[in-house]
């Protein structure tokens, strides 16, 4: 029997960071490993695709509004086809800021893809402008994100104190990263 396919939501609103994340995490792939990367956004930082074909990481964006919803089926669609076309161990999907976790869940959950994928904690990047902006930290959809996420993660810094409040408040685990390989061992090796 095949194994399943890891398949790990990095959530986040615009600016917090996930494509970086999703790069450093690169940067420690193991060597074995095929990944593939489905964004939902053009971010402020592109994915540097040589460097990513020179890892074995293969990059598709889904544009068109929410993965579940206005872009729902160009999402299954892409999917599908890095699935098929890169038979990955690993897949990274970075929703766009304001994504519905639940649904992007559910979907994954569901009789299609519930025999091929095993989904890792939903993580949710904080970040301190976001924290000490209240136009973010009132937010409903940043809000709904944090609820909807198994995890928090924050990078090391001056947004650390904030997060820690977040996370009580959510009964979240937060995790500290501290941009070296031991993140990547944090949210990679551990599944």
């Amino acid at each position: 029997m095949q194994q399943k396919i890891i398949c790990h939501l990095i959530a986040g609103f615009l600016g917090s960071g996930k494509t970086h994340l999703i790069q450093q995490l690169v940067s420690y792939k193991p060597v074995n490993e095929r990944w593939v990367i489905l964004v939902n956004e053009v971010g402020q930082q592109d994915y540097p695709m040589e460097q990513l074909k020179a890892h074995h990481v293969a990059v598709k964006t889904v544009l068109g509004g929410c993965l579940c919803c206005t872009a729902g089926m160009p999402f299954r669609v892409a999917l599908n086809d890095m699935i098929k076309q890169h038979r990955p161990d690993r897949i990274f999907i970075e929703p766009a800021g304001a994504g519905h976790l639940d649904n992007i869940k559910t979907l994954l959950q569901g009789q299609f893809y519930q025999p091929i994928i095993r989904i890792a904690a939903t993580q949710c990047l904080l970040n301190n402008k976001h924290l000490n902006d209240p136009s973010f930290t009132e937010h409903e959809n940043y809000l709904q994100l944090i609820e909807q996420a198994d995890a928090l993660l924050v990078y090391a810094g001056e947004a650390v104190i904030k997060a820690k409040e977040v996370s009580k408040r959510y009964t979240k685990p937060l995790t500290v990263l501290q941009g070296n390989r031991q993140d990547a061992h944090l949210l990679i090796d551990s599944y």
